[in-house]
């Protein structure tokens, strides 16, 4: 028997028997369905998690900080200097670093004042570090009292002396600006605590980008620019300088990796060296472990639904058995093969089993549409994005038909043998 004959003599087989057949194949369009929507509500999950703490900042950044634990005796405090710059910028896999500086002060801008937190940066490594800009352009080595605001730094100003509050109008790119780093202007003017704090006039080369809450509010400078305002700073304010603002010393270090897949490894290498390090990684790791345990029981109550499937399949081909009994004898007589008749209920138990995986993934595809649709719209309404929570990745839909003829051949092999075990006399009496 032919590969040809075998396919006429199954389907027709499985087509005189419309009604069973379809009821099975619904059966496991149902199972395979069930798995196939449990599993896309888990990735939709997972990417729900990482689009939601892409948004505080990006995912192939480490921050080194110094250690929070005083260095053990015997052991110098790691320093954030020029030198940890140096080793960083060694480590495999790593594309970019940045010493960060960080301060409060305040924008003016006509009566209008914002307060925020001022950071200095290298400006040659922004566009490493993923900084976009909406207006204008990135920092470069040639600016001098240039900075680049957040996205939403427009709504941080307001006016100190009115009683009410009217939104400003600001053009953060065209209006003249003035930036001191007295961290009260506005509340009790420039000159408390014998203070005399520098106001300085400042270019605006652009601002960033919306939706990245790390730096929506933020105010950025050319990190020796910074250096310089912080002494000047310290000065008017009679202090002495403070520890790791003297131009070799950091608030932080951030170290870009080249892929998401490396950050943990440039992560623990920086702490072996005994350093503080945090990346959003570690929030997306324990997010990800969550949903995890949630798409294997949402898996495994799909799972359910395909075992009751396959109990059905294996069902329909006992009774086929018992039906075509006589039939079954009558091959082996005209000299049909064991391993033929074998081969002839396994490919009708697979085609089952394919069939109901193909219509079940076609299903899948209407479920997780509406699914979509309803959250896209209840999203609108709720006044947030329009995430998908039911993704079905290809390797899923290709998956899903595979593995349904798999529980076909699976839930047809016993009765197969058991048909290529049958006596050819005593199944030619049969009636």
């Amino acid at each position: 028997m032919n590969n040809l004959d075998l396919f006429r003599m199954g389907f027709k087989n499985l087509w005189r028997r419309k009604l069973r057949t379809f009821l099975t194949v619904l059966g496991v369009i149902i199972g395979a369905s069930s798995i196939i929507v449990m599993l896309s509500l888990g990735f939709g999950m997972s990417q729900a998690f990482e689009d939601q703490i892409a948004q505080w900042g990006s995912l192939t950044t480490v921050n080194v900080h110094k250690s929070w634990e005083a260095p053990l005796p015997g052991k110098k405090e790691m320093a954030l200097d020029d030198k940890a710059v140096k080793t960083f910028k060694s480590l495999d896999n790593v594309v970019a670093v940045s010493p960060t500086l960080q301060t409060y002060g305040s924008i003016i801008n006509g009566r209008y004042v914002a307060s925020g937190s001022i950071r200095g940066i290298d400006p040659d490594s922004m566009e490493d570090f993923g900084f976009e800009v909406a207006e204008g352009r990135l920092l470069n080595n040639r600016d001098s009292l240039t900075v680049v605001f957040g996205g939403q730094m427009q709504y941080n100003f307001y006016e100190p002396k009115a009683r009410t509050y009217r939104e400003p109008k600001i053009n953060l790119m065209k209006d003249r600006m003035t930036l001191t780093l007295d961290p009260n202007y506005g509340w009790s003017g420039p000159g408390q605590n014998n203070a005399n704090y520098k106001e300085y006039k400042i270019k605006v080369a652009g601002v960033l980008t919306e939706g990245n809450w790390e730096t929506n509010y933020g105010i950025y400078m050319p990190l020796e620019d910074l250096q310089n305002l912080i002494k000047e700073k310290e000065k008017s304010e009679n202090q002495k300088p403070e520890k790791g603002k003297k131009g070799k010393g950091y608030d932080q270090i951030n170290v870009k990796v080249n892929d998401m897949k490396n950050v943990q490894e440039v992560q623990k290498t920086i702490k072996d060296m005994g350093y503080e390090a945090y990346s959003l990684n570690d929030e997306l790791e324990s997010m990800k472990k969550q949903a995890a345990v949630i798409q294997a029981v949402l898996g495994g109550i799909g799972a359910v639904s395909l075992l009751v499937a396959a109990i059905g399949i294996t069902n329909t081909m006992v009774m086929s058995i018992y039906e075509r009994t006589k039939e079954i004898g009558i091959m082996k007589v005209i000299g049909a093969s064991l391993k033929d008749i074998k081969r002839l209920f396994l490919f009708e138990s697979a085609l089952i089993g394919l069939t109901g995986g193909i219509f079940g993934v076609g299903f899948s595809y209407l479920i997780s549409l509406i699914i979509n649709k309803f959250s896209a719209t209840f999203g609108q309404a709720m006044g947030s994005g329009s995430t998908k929570i039911s993704i079905i990745p290809i390797w899923l839909v290709l998956a899903a038909m595979v593995f349904s003829a798999l529980i076909g051949i699976v839930s047809g092999y016993f009765p197969a043998r058991r048909a290529m075990n049958l006596s050819a006399l005593e199944a030619i009496k049969t009636e």
